[in-house]
């Protein structure tokens, strides 16, 4: 059965018949071709993560930026939100067809799609969506529930609000007996179990699902593979959708496999520890940007997969980037530490921790210590787990990675000052955004390094994967093809 799509708008049915007029062309001109790409129902798509996540449960969100990333990509596949953000980041309706606010930016109300049913056949009501984004949301906002709508009310302005409803963990699902969670998204978990490191994770079609029935039958999900064995699962036809490391994607296209990539939507930046002595030197913390070379990072460490950072936000999202300089002057750097007077940066060694589950993390930070050693400073670099549960004590300064989300500045360049330690101020217009993002940058309390892009390894068979630009999955519109050798020879 074919995915329907039911969240277009006005004007779709012209350009459904241009659309279709030219598909009966092109069948009268290459009918075998096109038959060979029309879409498809059935299959299971294989798909392979590196990270580990607990229960699918939007209260269980990891606090770890890149398992929250990966918790997003998952969870999609089985809640909606209330809005969504098309291909070209413009939000649209999902489980509701409308929005307004009072003159404040406090008082929001959704008015819910009608017929929409969980996974489990429970019909999705204003009662039920309240109460689940009231327990996601927190106590700074209150959320009710009229005849057809969620109300929510915030303790602050948020002109931005329904962008920020659009991304993170703010999916709507209900609560069943014994902790378990349905949603009304395009698949159900159906099965999961623990193997010797990894996790397996079986998704089946939600049949009844709002917006029309996926098209693969199921999706089998490994989480907790390494890298490198993704890499060589999508060479020898084992998975058909993996990730690349921003080091393998040049390497993953010259050995003849299909990659893609979003936008530049990670961040790799250095995050000082006010504390310790040494750091407290603004002089000290400019030398060390000074010293940087961050485009060997970028060409070198990242593969040409990452742009130079001298803001927070990427200029795909932000605009102004090029208002952020990026200089590279170890002269100046090394008169910068003269001045300090920190002689025993010579001698006493600076800790910087990195994940160390992440080899491209490792491979920058050593790169940092290398520039740093140039201008007099020996860097100690050591490894600590980023899971969100233990936080490092004795380090001078981290490298941080995190993911941004969405594309909205304001909500992006919030969660991204809120996970550096800085306090998000009022970020309502564009010169609020600016001076919000430039504070810790001016002040040396963060050094940007570089943005890199989210990039996938893609099987021949698969089939309209469109990834929005900002990352993530949209795996319901996806559908697996014949075989290359049999291309063509399809009935």
């Amino acid at each position: 059965m074919k995915r329907i799509d039911c969240r277009f708008h006005a004007g779709t049915n012209t350009y459904t018949a241009i659309a279709a007029i030219l598909a009966l062309t092109a069948a009268a001109v290459a009918p075998v071709a096109t038959a060979s790409r029309r879409p498809q129902t059935g299959g299971m798509l294989r798909v392979q993560i590196s990270e580990r996540i607990g229960a699918i449960d939007p209260r269980q969100w990891p606090s770890a930026a890149a398992q929250a990333a990966a918790a997003e990509r998952v969870d999609s596949l089985v809640f909606d939100r209330l809005v969504r953000v098309d291909k070209h980041g413009t939000l649209q309706p999902a489980l509701a067809i409308s929005w307004q606010h009072d003159a404040q930016w406090k008082r929001w109300q959704f008015r819910l799609r009608e017929g929409v049913k969980f996974s489990d056949g429970t019909p999705l009501t204003p009662s039920i969506a309240a109460m689940a984004l009231q327990q996601l949301l927190g106590i700074n906002f209150d959320v009710s529930a009229n005849s057809d709508s969620v109300v929510i009310l915030a303790d602050q302005s948020l002109p931005n609000f329904p962008t920020q409803l659009a991304t993170g963990r703010y999916f709507v699902f209900n609560a069943g007996d014994g902790g378990s969670v349905a949603g009304t998204g395009p698949f159900r978990e159906f099965v999961r179990e623990s193997m010797n490191r990894a996790d397996r994770i079986v998704f089946v079609a939600n049949e009844t699902c709002w917006a029309g029935r996926p098209f693969v039958d199921k999706i089998d999900l490994m989480l907790n593979v390494d890298i490198e064995q993704q890499a060589n699962a999508i060479a020898f036809g084992q998975a058909d959708v993996v990730e690349l490391p921003a080091s393998q994607v040049r390497r993953s296209m010259q050995r003849g496999i299909r990659t893609v990539s979003t936008e530049p939507i990670e961040l790799f930046a250095l995050v000082f520890d006010g504390v310790r002595p040494a750091m407290q030197d603004a002089r000290v913390r400019q030398a060390i940007s000074l010293a940087i070379d961050r485009s060997s990072i970028a060409d070198v460490i990242l593969q040409r997969q990452g742009l130079v950072a001298g803001g927070l936000l990427p200029n795909w999202i932000s605009g102004y980037a090029h208002l952020f300089p990026v200089s590279f002057d170890v002269p100046r750097a090394k008169d910068l530490l003269a001045a300090s007077g920190h002689a025993l940066l010579r001698s006493t060694p600076l800790v910087l921790f990195y994940d160390s589950g992440d080899a491209e993390a490792r491979a920058v930070a050593d790169r940092v210590a290398v520039n740093l050693r140039e201008i007099g400073i020996i860097i100690q670099v050591s490894g600590h787990p980023s899971d969100g549960k233990t936080k490092p004590t004795v380090a001078d300064l981290r490298l941080v990675r995190h993911h941004l989300t969405g594309t909205d500045p304001a909500a992006s360049l919030s969660e991204l000052l809120n996970s550096l330690g800085e306090t998000a101020t009022e970020l309502g217009s564009p010169e609020q955004i600016y001076a919000a993002e430039r504070a810790p940058i001016d002040a040396f309390r963060v050094i940007p390094l570089v943005h890199v892009t989210e990039s996938y390894g893609l099987s021949p068979q698969v089939r309209d994967w469109m990834a929005p630009r900002w990352g993530g999955w949209d795996l319901a519109d996806v559908w697996l093809g014949a075989p290359p050798s049999t291309v063509g020879n399809t009935p």
